[in-house]
């Protein structure tokens, strides 16, 4: 073989690498906008499951429980009141088909109210104040 030869396989060898190794990053910068971009993203966002990846999935956009009278809402805060009881807060769900993740979101937070006991507002920790000093 001549070292023209040579050389050409040697680059088509070469480009076959480069092939592979580019098909890796794109894998890999998929699976890392999949798992850092603005933190957790779930099914509803992705359509993907971010237990396994799979894409295989189920919605349920008005779910609902087994009630007195039959079936009623899924929400995330009930209320008894004159009319009888109220919901609050209509539950979606995202299932993965593949390893049967489920992922609920609320609808709509409209007549939630906080009341500390059953409904208790978590807020996040005040931004220490950066004196200037050596710890930052």
């Amino acid at each position: 073989m001549s070292a023209y030869g040579k050389r050409m396989g040697a680059m088509k060898k070469l480009r076959a690498e480069m092939a592979a190794l580019e098909e890796k990053v794109s894998e890999l910068h998929r699976e890392l906008a999949r798992s850092s971009a603005g933190g957790f993203r779930g099914m509803r966002d992705t359509r993907r499951c971010p237990a396994c990846g799979g894409a295989r999935l189920l919605h349920i956009p008005a779910a609902t429980e087994l009630a007195k009278r039959g079936t009623a809402p899924l929400a995330i805060h009930h209320q008894n009141g004159f009319w009888g009881p109220t919901s609050q807060g209509p539950i979606e769900h995202f299932v993965c088909r593949g390893c049967k993740l489920i992922e609920s979101h609320v609808i709509d937070l409209a007549g939630i109210e906080v009341d500390g006991e059953t409904v208790v507002a978590i807020d996040p920790d005040p931004e220490p104040e950066s004196g200037g000093g050596p710890f930052r």
